[in-house]
C-alpha cells in the first residue's frame, strides 16, 4: 500500500512510535556510554534501574501524549475532512465543520468559512440555473406526461441493443421473466431473431433514415407476439458504425383476442338468423296449406312469439357487440398503479383524521376511474371508521378474474342491507349526481361483506374488466446520456459512475437466519449512471411460512394478516434476482441481508453471486472508520430525511440508503476510487467492522 493512502492517524501513531523507541535507544545509549565512562561495575543496577524508568515513563509519556493528538487533531482533523467532502460533493446548506475542531485554531474556522461561502455560491448559482430552466423542465414535464400515455410502446435503443427510453405502455407489453429497465439489453425482454435482422437491414441502407420496418417479435418467455417497428434515429456512418434506434411495440395478442370474439359473435348471430328465418319460411307454407283455421291462427301466435325472441336475440347480441368495444376503449381509462390507489386512498383519509394501512399484494396496474374509485372506498372506510371499526387496512390482490380489492377492520360485521343503504346514499365525496351503486353498475361489478381472518371483517370489490398486468409499475424512464455510454462487463475496472446498482432492503421476522427467521418484505430500487430511476423499483411482502413474533411487528408493522396469501421467498427471491441482473447489490450491513438470500439460493434457483457494496464500509471509507455507521447518522451527516412512518419498512430504508449511497459515491471518487476495484481494496482495510461479501473472483 502506498504511503500517500495511509490514513493521518496511522501516520501519526507510526511517527509517535518512531519518537519513543527513538528516545528510549538514545536513552540506553547514553547511560551505557556514561556507565562505560565511569568504570565501576558496582555502579550498573544503578543504570540498569535508572533505564528501565526512563524507558516506561517516556514510552507512557509519548503513549499519553499520542492518545492527546489522537483524540484532539487526529480524529478532528478526519470529521472535518469528511465534513468538507461531504459539503463539497453534497446539497448540504449547513455542514457542522467547526465540530470538535476547538484545538485546530484558525483551521476550523476557515474550513467553516469556506463552507459558508460554498454554500453561498450554490445557492446562487442554483437560483441562476432555476430561473434558466424552469421553461425547459415544464416542456419536458409535458413532453413525458405525453410519452408515458401513448397506448403504444415505445422504446429508444442504442446501437448496443441496450434500453434508453421506454413509455409505459412497452413496461406493460414487455412484462414477463424480465421486465425493461434503463441500460438492460432489450435482449433480455424481447427475442432477438426477428430485431437484428430488420436493425441490420436499415443499417445496410434499406431506406436509410426515415424509413421503417415492420416486424413480428416474440418475447422471451416464447409464448407472446408484439407487432415492432423499428426506424434509425440517424443514418449509419463510419464514425458512428451502430447508430441508435426507435422500437414501436403493440400488443397483437389483444387484437387478435378482440378479433376472435368478434367473429365467434357473428357466426353465432348468422347462425341464430338463419335457423329463425328457417322456420318462419316453413310456417309461412304451412299458413297457405292450412287456410283461415284454428290451426293457422296458433300458427300465426307462434310466428309472433318467435318473432319477438329473434328481436330480443338480435337486442341481446347488439349488447355483447357493443361491450367488445367497449373493452377496446379501455385505454381512454386512466392508467394507475396498485401503489397509486393505496396512496390517494390513505392522503384522502388523513385528512379525515383516518389512519388505514395501504398496499398491495404484488405490483400491478390496471385501467379504471381512479377518482371514483378512490371516492368510493375512502367514503366506505369513513363510514366504517364513525361506526366504530378499528385498524383498517386495504389490500389490493390479483386473482383469475382480475383485481380484488379488500377494505378490512376490527370490529362488528358489515350486513348487506346497511352496506346497500350506504351505497344508495349521495356522499360528498362522489359526484353528487352519482351514488356508489350507481358507479358499481357502470363498473359492471358489486361489493360485498366477509369473514376475515381471526376476528376480522372485510368487504372486497372484484374489478373483473380492469386491464392486469402483473410486474413493476409502468412509467416513463429515460437517460439520454446511455446512447454514448461505452458499455463493459469487466465490473472491476469500470468507472463507478458507469455501474448500474440495485440498492434494497429486507425486513425480517427476527435476527437469526440460522436459528429460522425469515424474510417478510423485500424492495429494491436502481441507480443507473449516477441516478436512482424512480419507475424502477420493487416493493413486495414476502409469506415467511412462520409466525411474524409481536416484537418485530412493533418494529416494521408488518402483521400475520398482512403476510396471507403474499408470494413466498422462492417466488421473491427470483423477482430480486432479475431485477438485480448485471448489477452492483448495494444494501446497510448487507451481510445480514444477504445470509437470508443465500440460504435459500436452492429454492430461488439461482446464487446471488453479485458484487456487493456495503453502504457501512463505504461510510468508513469517506468518514473514517472511528465514525459511526448507523444508517440514521449517515443519513443525519448526509442530510438526508426517513420520515419517520418509512423508517424500518424495506421500501424507505431502500430509498434513504440509495440517496445517501450516492452521495458518499462522489465523496470516495473525490478521493481518487474511481473504479469498483479501488472501491473493493480499500473498503476491504475496514472489514474488522463487517464481513466484506466480495469473496469471490469479480465478474469479467
Amino acid at each position: 500500500m502506498r504511503f500517500e493512502h495511509w490514513s493521518l492517524r496511522l501516520r501519526m501513531f507510526l511517527f509517535f512510535a518512531f519518537l519513543a523507541s527513538s528516545t528510549v535507544a538514545a536513552l540506553c545509549l547514553g547511560l551505557v556510554l556514561g556507565f562505560n565512562k565511569l568504570g565501576n561495575p558496582e555502579a550498573l543496577d544503578g543504570f540498569v534501574f535508572a533505564g528501565i524508568i526512563a524507558g516506561f515513563g517516556t514510552l507512557g509519556l509519548s503513549a499519553w501524549v499520542w492518545m492527546l493528538f489522537d483524540e484532539h487533531i487526529a480524529k478532528p482533523i478526519g470529521a472535518l475532512s469528511g465534513a468538507l467532502l461531504a459539503a463539497t460533493h453534497t446539497e448540504q446548506d449547513d455542514m457542522p465543520t467547526k465540530t470538535g475542531a476547538r484545538y485546530l485554531g484558525d483551521l476550523g474556522i476557515a474550513a467553516q468559512s469556506a463552507s459558508d461561502e460554498l454554500t453561498r455560491t450554490r445557492k446562487a448559482l442554483a437560483q441562476t440555473v432555476a430561473l434558466e430552466t424552469t421553461q425547459l423542465i415544464e416542456t419536458n414535464e409535458k413532453l413525458g406526461a405525453l410519452a408515458a400515455e401513448i397506448p403504444f410502446g415505445v422504446l429508444l435503443v442504442s446501437g448496443m441493443h441496450r434500453v434508453v427510453f421506454y413509455n409505459g405502455a412497452a413496461r406493460a407489453m414487455c412484462s414477463g421473466d424480465h421486465d425493461l429497465g434503463l441500460g438492460h439489453c432489450l435482449f433480455d425482454t424481447l427475442d432477438s431473431a426477428a430485431i437484428l435482422s430488420a436493425y441490420a437491414r436499415l443499417c445496410a441502407g434499406d431506406g436509410g433514415i426515415g424509413h421503417v420496418i415492420s416486424t413480428t417479435v416474440r418475447l422471451s418467455n416464447g409464448t407472446d407476439f408484439l407487432s415492432a417497428r423499428l426506424r434509425l434515429v440517424h443514418a449509419p456512418n463510419d464514425i458512428d458504425a451502430l447508430p441508435a434506434y426507435v422500437l414501436t411495440l403493440d400488443d397483437l395478442a389483444q387484437d387478435h383476442h378482440l378479433q376472435q370474439a368478434r367473429l365467434d359473435l357473428g357466426t353465432l348471430a348468422v347462425h341464430q338468423f338463419a335457423q329463425m328465418g328457417a322456420t318462419l319460411q316453413t310456417a309461412q307454407m304451412a299458413r297457405q296449406y292450412l287456410g283461415d283455421t284454428a290451426e293457422s291462427r296458433a300458427l300465426n301466435r307462434a310466428c309472433d312469439d318467435a318473432l319477438a325472441q329473434a328481436a330480443h336475440d338480435a337486442s341481446a347480441l347488439l349488447k355483447q357487440y357493443r361491450d367488445l368495444g367497449d373493452d377496446c376503449e379501455t385505454t381512454a381509462l386512466m392508467k394507475v398503479t396498485g401503489q397509486d390507489i393505496c396512496n390517494a386512498i390513505t392522503a384522502r383519509l388523513k385528512d379525515s383524521g383516518i389512519t388505514i394501512i395501504a398496499s398491495e399484494s404484488t405490483p400491478l396496474f390496471f385501467h379504471v376511474d381512479p377518482d371514483k374509485l378512490v371516492a368510493l372506498i375512502s367514503y366506505l372506510a369513513l363510514r366504517l371508521s364513525r361506526d366504530g371499526a378499528k385498524a383498517l387496512s386495504l389490500l389490493i390482490s390479483t386473482e383469475d378474474t382480475g383485481v380484488i380489492i379488500a377494505l378490512g377492520w376490527m370490529g362488528e360485521l358489515l350486513y348487506i342491507d346497511r352496506l346497500e343503504a350506504w351505497l344508495n346514499e349521495p356522499t360528498k365525496m362522489l359526484d353528487p349526481d352519482i351514488t356508489g351503486r350507481a358507479y358499481l353498475n357502470d363498473m359492471n361489478t358489486d361489493i360485498w361483506p366477509e369473514f376475515g381472518i381471526g376476528s376480522r371483517r372485510v368487504v372486497k370489490l372484484p374489478i373483473p374488466q380492469a386491464s392486469i398486468k402483473t410486474g413493476s409499475s409502468g412509467g416513463l424512464a429515460y437517460d439520454f446520456d446511455l446512447l454514448t455510454q461505452q458499455t463493459t462487463d469487466n465490473t472491476a475496472t469500470t468507472p463507478l459512475k458507469h455501474l448500474a446498482y440495485v440498492v434494497f432492503d429486507t425486513e425480517t421476522t427476527g435476527l437469526s437466519p440460522e436459528d429460522g427467521d425469515e424474510i417478510c418484505q423485500i424492495a429494491a430500487t436502481r441507480i443507473v449512471n449516477g441516478q436512482i430511476v424512480p419507475d424502477e423499483q420493487l416493493n413486495t411482502l414476502v409469506d415467511p411460512e412462520r409466525t411474524i413474533p409481536m416484537a418485530a411487528t412493533k418494529i416494521h408493522h408488518i402483521t400475520n394478516e398482512m403476510i396471507q396469501g403474499q408470494p413466498k421467498i422462492d417466488l421473491a427471491g427470483r423477482a430480486l434476482h432479475s431485477f438485480a441482473r448485471g448489477s452492483v447489490l448495494v444494501a446497510h450491513n448487507a451481510p445480514f441481508d444477504m445470509a437470508f438470500l443465500h440460504r435459500h439460493a436452492d429454492r430461488i434457483g439461482a446464487p446471488f453471486d453479485h458484487p456487493v457494496i456495503d453502504t457501512v464500509l463505504l461510510s468508513a471509507v469517506v468518514f473514517g472508520q472511528s465514525a459511526s455507521h448507523s444508517l440514521d447518522d449517515i443519513c443525519r451527516r448526509l442530510n438526508v430525511t426517513i420520515p419517520p412512518e418509512q423508517r424500518h419498512t424495506a421500501l424507505g430504508d431502500t430509498l434513504a440508503t440509495a440517496k445517501v449511497f450516492l452521495k458518499m459515491l462522489s465523496m470516495a471518487e473525490a478521493k481518487g476510487l474511481t473504479t469498483f476495484e479501488a472501491l473493493l481494496a480499500e473498503m476491504k482495510r475496514h472489514k474488522r467492522l463487517l464481513q466484506d461479501l466480495n469473496t469471490a473472483p469479480l465478474p469479467k
